[in-house]
């Protein structure tokens, strides 16, 4: 079901399982103020329908922002994060290591107590959401 679409974002939720699947946005035509606003959709909605887990993937998503813009954004990401009662988030990886660097840095320095795993492809990233603990 989808929970919200614009031409940056698509939510579609999967009440059975309780699992929120998102695209990371193309960022190369956004300003960070509106990947920001765009990533608060995103946590309003964990917070509005009271999702614990969430399918983010990023396999595919074009990024053209200085790294550490980037990693700004994950931060503070990660911080409204912890504001839901979101408790596992699957991550589908990007070739690219520079940005997967960004994403362990941001994680460290934020302290993200929910669980994080990151999975070369969707069905694997599936399967670890729906197991329970």
């Amino acid at each position: 079901m989808i929970l919200y679409q614009s031409g940056f974002l698509t939510l579609d939720y999967d009440p059975a399982t309780d699992i929120l699947f998102v695209e990371w946005p193309d960022v190369h035509e956004f300003l960070v103020p509106e990947i920001n606003q765009t990533l608060q959709i995103l946590v309003d909605h964990l917070k509005s329908y009271d999702i614990k887990r969430l399918l983010v993937d990023a396999s595919q998503a074009a990024l053209e922002i200085p790294p550490q813009e980037y990693k700004e954004v994950l931060k503070e990401f990660g911080l409204n994060l912890m504001t839901t009662r979101l408790e596992k988030l699957a991550r589908i990886i990007t070739p690219n290591p520079a940005r997967e660097h960004n994403v362990e840095e941001a994680k460290q320095e934020v302290g993200l107590t929910l669980r994080l795993q990151t999975f070369p492809d969707k069905q694997e990233a599936l399967l670890w959401l729906e197991e329970e603990g």
